[in-house]
């Protein structure tokens, strides 16, 4: 998508004023799956199907929002263990390599959370983010798509990624 803006550049400190344009990316379009891709082995594609018949966990969790409140139990899959199975690529003999990557979640309308790699590490942070695909005993559906990032240690949902479409490990 192209936007054309006009705007005084002297706001921006230039002491020109004339027409821009600003070039935005279109968020990915929804999608069905989750493409795991990046610094990984072995790049994978998940369904619905494929989340379900990964080893579950449920965490129950309250967080702000600037929408309200996200609440429930919430069940899915350990964002570690799909890591695991992708197969992250770590440069052998580098100390502590874990902790110089990063991994994003991107939903499909283009919003984007980054975790270190070394905070779900269980060896390092251990924290347990998860890709839920339920809440409350029912699947995730509508707006929010089949998953949704959950980080339970979050005090705010900020990273509460919803309709996933790509995990990116760099």
């Amino acid at each position: 998508m192209i936007r054309t803006c006009f705007a005084a550049l002297v706001c921006l400190g230039f002491g020109v004023s004339a027409p821009f344009t600003l070039v935005l990316a279109d968020p990915p379009a929804h999608s069905d799956s989750i493409a795991i891709k990046g610094g990984v082995d072995h790049p994978r594609t998940l369904a619905p199907a494929d989340l379900q018949h990964e080893p579950q966990t449920t965490v129950s969790i309250s967080q702000h929002t600037g929408h309200g409140t996200l609440s429930g139990s919430f069940t899915g899959v350990s964002l570690w263990t799909l890591l695991q199975e992708a197969g992250v690529m770590m440069e052998a003999g580098k100390k502590n390599d874990v902790i110089h990557h990063t991994v994003t979640v991107t939903g499909s309308d283009g919003y984007e959370a980054v975790l270190s790699l070394g905070e779900i590490a269980p060896e390092f942070g251990g924290d347990q983010a998860m890709i839920a695909w339920q809440q409350d005993g029912k699947p995730l559906e509508g707006g929010n798509g089949f998953a949704r990032l959950i980080v339970p240690g979050d005090k705010a949902a900020g990273r509460a990624v919803s309709a996933i479409a790509t995990i990116e490990v760099k």
